[in-house]
């Protein structure tokens, strides 16, 4: 039903009609409409214009004035047909909606018709099975209208359960007791012929130490288990690393996929819209996967405009303010060696994100790293793609 229809009828007509029992579900707009149209016979249905006035079909325009309550500004139309003959003609007609190509089906109260909504594609073929169809029902065929619409999409969040698995989306492990820890899926990859997935190491059970953590997406429950972690190399000592400290050039580990078939290979969720502090979460309808055609394996300019998709913050940008940064982890002798640091917005649970860069108008990315942490709302820190790829072996994060 149409969205000024459901708002007027809130406000001018609902007094008009009994209200339904405390015990009983609440009537549905088309069930109020056929209701009224018992009460005043050649009711056709109404609707609200752009300007606010009331447009109200009725067979009998002399039956204006059993319409109370609708407002100073009112116009009557005259309508073909009564609101409750095209009720019970939708039901009637409903089963078309099986046709190939079949969108919607709605009782237009603008034009006092029944309306089918039909891909495009399926159009013509769609008329004439629906003529053949109507042949055999009471239903004039001037009463039912045929028009070309889009097909209807889920509205898909990061945070959903998502299949295949692309990058940018929540991914959790169990912690116990029904509590889970949230973090981000950064890039699928192949890592030799094993299909799988990278993300923080810091996001495992235990930092840089394989104990096989079960990864889901993108809550833990008996079917959202994706996979299970398989590498994520030990800290180092000596060398680069400071005295009595440990180190890293990567905060990343690679989980295999308990099914090849779950991964959705070189692709990024793409958000709907972008910022600097936040995005959104809800990724973009019309064209919801960017592709990762490359990767970095030496960084990009300080000063470059550098993106991020996360479960939290979603898609945001900034520019890349440091390079090769040697980076303490707070209340921990973790030392992260040459990582890079992008003004840019970041909340717990973006742990694990694409880092990537992106020219605006396309629908592809260059993998340029895997964020794992922060030192302030708009300021968070990634490890270089060359780094990541050289830890674990090689992934190749193009892969289908």
């Amino acid at each position: 039903m149409r969205f000024w229809g459901r708002f007027l009828w809130m406000a001018a007509l609902l007094a008009a009609v009994p209200a339904a029992r405390a015990q009983e579900m609440p009537q549905t707009l088309d069930q109020e409409y056929a209701r009224m149209a018992v009460k005043v016979p050649g009711f056709g249905g109404l609707y609200l214009d752009e300007q606010g006035t009331t447009h109200v079909y009725l067979q009998d325009l002399s039956r204006a004035g059993d319409m109370q309550g609708l407002g100073d500004r009112v116009v009557f139309q005259q309508g073909d047909y009564n609101f409750g003959d095209l009720y019970a003609w939708k039901d009637l007609v409903r089963p078309q909606l099986a046709q190939p190509g079949a969108v919607y089906l709605d009782i237009d109260e603008q034009r006092n018709r029944l309306v089918f909504g039909v891909e495009r594609a399926s159009i013509d073929r769609f008329n004439e099975g629906l003529q053949s169809f109507l042949r055999g029902t009471r239903v004039p065929p001037a009463a039912v209208l045929v028009e070309v619409a889009d097909p209807i999409e889920p509205v898909e969040f990061l945070t959903d359960k998502i299949r295949p698995v692309p990058a940018g989306v929540q991914i959790s492990r169990p912690l116990g007791g029904g509590d889970f820890s949230i973090c981000t899926l950064g890039t699928n990859a192949l890592r030799g012929f094993v299909k799988g997935f990278i993300t923080a190491s810091h996001c495992t059970a235990t930092r840089s130490v394989v104990d096989g953590t079960h990864f889901s997406q993108s809550t833990p429950d008996g079917s959202s288990q994706i996979g299970v972690e398989t590498v994520d190399p030990p800290f180092l000592t000596g060398g680069s690393c400071p005295p009595g400290r440990v180190c890293r050039f990567s905060d990343a580990a690679f989980a295999a996929y308990d099914s090849a078939a779950l991964s959705a290979g070189g692709k990024i969720a793409f958000p709907f819209l972008w910022g600097v502090s936040v995005g959104t979460l809800l990724v973009d309808p019309a064209e919801p996967r960017m592709s990762v055609t490359n990767a970095l394996l030496s960084d990009p300019s300080v000063g470059s405009l550098v993106f991020k998709v996360g479960r939290t913050t979603g898609g945001t940008l900034g520019p890349l303010v440091q390079t090769c940064s040697d980076s303490n982890v707070s209340l921990t002798n973790i030392t992260m060696l040459c990582q890079n640091r992008v003004f840019s917005g970041v909340i717990p649970g973006d742990s694990g994100s694409p880092v990537f860069l992106h020219k605006f108008g396309s629908k592809t990315a260059t993998l340029a790293g895997i964020l794992w942490g922060r030192s302030s709302e708009l300021l968070y820190i990634y490890s270089p793609w060359q780094s990541v790829f050289a830890e674990l072996g090689g992934p190749i994060p193009t892969a289908p």
